[in-house]
């Protein structure tokens, strides 16, 4: 290949997020945009004021050129932002005023949203975590840990029989029984019926190839207090590390966490099986076009905090998101864990009532909102291997070795190759060690003192 050759294939699949305060032309396309965004308002002002709930922006990974479309059928490297009530959540916002024309309301929209909609697109379209869009905390981290540090990282063992006595276990998480004495501003139940409308409704909740199935199904909600001491807890360096802020440091006046749990649709797995060396390609794209849709999720949720007159952060979307390493400033998991949505298993997925196999999301906000009990008082609690080593099916799944019966190798699952695999489709994600073992859709059957099938998943 030559080197032009080369540079035209990296530009089709650009990644590259600028630091803040640098240019972002590689981001989004901004003549393209200011276009769909006049031609937008010339049409919802033709006779009237008639806003279109259907039109989206639709943005191509190839040039970052924007387009201007009903929402359908989603399209492989695009993604897709509601101009009403997403990009403009203010209702009246594309009415044209008298005495302005088209381009001069976009203009001034685009001015004001250009930032905001670029980080999006940024977010959407980079793998893993970004390395840019850097906009510092104004503070250094409050440091407080737990009352019972570990500072020499020596590894506490399980004491289960037949466990490796080097698999670490952290002490018990504090018994959790919730909170009482006052009414919250948004029942629960209300926000779990306001995501589980989103996951049915949104057209982006769909494989762009084939039949366009679904990629997540109901989702799990729940709820942690922002003053929960565990978030104290997982700065220390045997838990996630002195990096991972806590929730009033990304919203100050915080008072809950909304942790979501969205399980893939069996859809998505039905052509992956034990046998084969690469993951099945539904999942591989529903990794990589679910994660655009936890982002969807994200952003409702803080539209939905507005709404209730409150604010709300969304740390993985956040420009001061970053990590260190494999150390993350905020950890989707360890927070779903305060919500009480579950606990970690061997091969480092959590699981939930509906199992590992599904992603997390979350944001911080300052809703007052009832806590959910956690059931658990152990990170592992829900694993068969820790609870009692009659499980080792996700080291058996593992192609890499990535999974042990010590823990998890960071980054090995790299060494895989079904990134090469699915180079061509521009996906690669391996998913063994979440398919067809006993925790994929449940809690393991054991622990609820019934029978699994022999390690198979559970039909």
């Amino acid at each position: 290949m030559s080197t032009q050759e080369a540079d035209v294939s990296a530009s089709l699949f650009v990644n590259e997020i600028p630091k803040w305060g640098e240019p972002s032309a590689h981001i989004l396309n901004r003549p393209s945009l200011l276009e769909c965004l006049s031609d937008y308002i010339r049409q919802v002002n033709l006779y009237g004021y008639r806003p279109d709930n259907r039109k989206v922006l639709a943005v191509r990974s190839s040039d970052r050129c924007v387009t201007l479309r009903n929402a359908g059928t989603p399209v492989r490297q695009e993604v897709y932002y509601f101009i009403e009530g997403e990009l403009f959540p203010e209702e009246g916002t594309t009415r044209l005023p008298e005495g302005r024309d088209a381009e001069q309301l976009a203009e001034k929209l685009l001015t004001e949203r250009y930032e905001q909609l670029s980080i999006w697109t940024a977010y959407d379209f980079t793998k893993g975590s970004p390395p840019g869009f850097r906009k510092p905390f104004d503070f250094p981290p409050v440091l407080k840990g737990s009352s019972d540090p570990n500072p020499e990282g020596k590894s506490r063992g399980s004491g289960v029989k037949g466990v490796n006595p080097l698999f670490f276990l952290p002490d018990p998480a504090p018994i959790s029984a919730g909170e009482s004495g006052f009414l919250p501003d948004v029942a629960t139940g209300e926000i779990l019926r306001y995501v589980t409308a989103l996951v049915v409704t949104d057209f982006r909740n769909a494989l762009p190839e084939g039949d366009n199935l679904p990629i997540w199904d109901a989702p799990l909600v729940g709820i942690a207090s922002a003053s929960d001491p565990l978030f104290e807890r997982f700065q220390d360096p045997e838990v996630v590390g002195p990096g991972h802020r806590l929730p009033h440091e990304w919203l100050p006046g915080a008072q809950s966490i909304i942790s979501i749990f969205l399980p893939f649709t069996k859809e998505i797995t039905r052509n992956y099986t034990k046998g084969q060396r690469y993951s099945a390609i539904e999942f591989s794209s529903g990794k990589w076009n679910g994660s655009k849709f936890l982002n969807v999720v994200r952003r409702a949720l803080l539209r939905f905090a507005e709404q209730h007159g409150a604010t709300a952060v969304a740390p993985n979307i956040d420009p001061r998101y970053d990590s260190d390493g494999w150390l993350p400033f905020w950890s989707e998991r360890h927070a779903a864990f305060a919500a009480g949505l579950g606990t970690f298993g061997l091969h480092q997925n959590f699981i939930s009532e509906k199992g590992c196999l599904g992603r997390l999301c979350s944001v911080v906000t300052t809703l007052k909102l009832l806590p959910t009990i956690r059931t658990y008082t152990d990170i592992y609690g829900y694993c068969l291997y820790a609870f009692d080593a009659s499980c080792h099916a996700c080291i058996r799944r593992c192609p890499t070795g990535a999974v042990t019966d010590v823990g998890k190798i960071p980054g090995r699952c790299e060494q895989h190759g079904n990134k090469e695999h699915f180079k061509g489709w521009g996906y690669g994600s391996c998913g063994h060690c979440s398919t067809l073992i006993p925790c994929s859709r449940e809690i393991p059957a054991r622990i609820r003192n019934t029978i699994t099938n022999n390690g198979e998943e559970p039909v």
